[in-house]
């Protein structure tokens, strides 16, 4: 297997495990008396789905630009953007939706931050990938 497909797997899974934590997230919300706290269809608790869906996504990333970061590819720029905005996008409809609801979000501006910035970090790494590809094309 070669160092792109490598890439564009891991991207690939990390985008499958950020819709799953996402779709989770929306049923937590909808159904428990919790709401976004609360449990959805995964078996787990906010953070360990966070940790392992949010945080494993952002790692596999991460991971599946460094692999690929030579090869040209537009398809790994594209999960990249896709996967940071999927992040960001996530962020703000959890925090619109808490809104909403007038559920308590006290305590979840960190974890707000640091979500926006993981998300920025990808879309800044698929940024950097697109120019490298750019470079090379014109040599």
């Amino acid at each position: 297997m070669n160092r792109v497909t490598i890439s564009i797997v891991l991207l690939s899974v990390s985008l499958i495990f950020l819709v799953i934590y996402g779709a989770d997230v929306l049923t937590a919300s909808i159904n428990s008396p919790s709401g976004l706290r609360g449990k959805g269809f995964l078996p787990f608790e906010e953070e360990i789905r966070g940790g392992v869906f949010g945080g494993g996504a952002v790692i596999m990333s991460i991971i599946g630009f460094v692999i690929g970061r030579k090869k040209p590819s537009k398809t790994i720029s594209s999960l990249l953007f896709i996967n940071g905005g999927l992040i960001i996008a996530g962020i703000i409809i959890t925090i619109v939706q808490a809104n909403l609801s007038s559920e308590d979000i006290g305590g979840m501006q960190r974890t707000v931050s640091f979500t926006i910035l993981l998300g920025a970090v990808l879309i800044g790494l698929g940024v950097l990938k697109t120019m490298h590809d750019k470079k090379n094309r014109v040599k």
